[in-house]
């Protein structure tokens, strides 16, 4: 009995194991993102008046085949995600309070390099990232 017990235990642990590799090996690809502006002056100021330092937004973006999955945590308003390619631009907005999370299909558009811009109030962060042919 505890030999069998031993037994189903290891094939357990072992095919969870696999399960973990599987699904992380079909995860989708980072974008790299850079930021390219500034932040406002009444926000720094009034922060150094209260003591209080605010927390900068985090914003990533994820391209998995047919879509772009963007994450912006530690910001409220909206979020501008503009897709820009040789002869294709495609737009979004997000609504963000305190954690956003948008998806951005790119279905339709052309294999190619693209880039990707996020536009949060005054601060820009912008990547580029390859869309593959699926299919035909």
């Amino acid at each position: 009995m505890k030999k069998t017990m031993w037994v189903f235990l290891f094939m357990t642990m072992c095919s969870a194991f696999l399960f973990s590799v599987s699904a992380q090996s079909e995860t989708a690809d980072r974008i790299e993102l850079g930021r390219l502006g500034g932040t406002t002056r009444s926000a720094s100021a009034m922060s150094s008046t209260l003591g209080v330092q605010p927390a900068e937004p985090v914003v990533e973006a994820f391209n998995s085949q047919s879509v772009i999955s963007i994450s912006v945590q530690n910001y409220r308003g909206g979020a501008w995600v503009e897709i820009i390619g040789p002869r294709e631009v495609r737009q979004s907005y997000i609504e963000v309070y305190d954690m956003g999370f948008g998806v951005v299909n790119l279905s339709g558009l052309r294999a190619g390099q693209y880039t990707i811009r996020i536009t949060l109030g005054t601060e820009v962060y912008t990547g580029t990232f390859k869309k593959e042919s699926y299919g035909r």
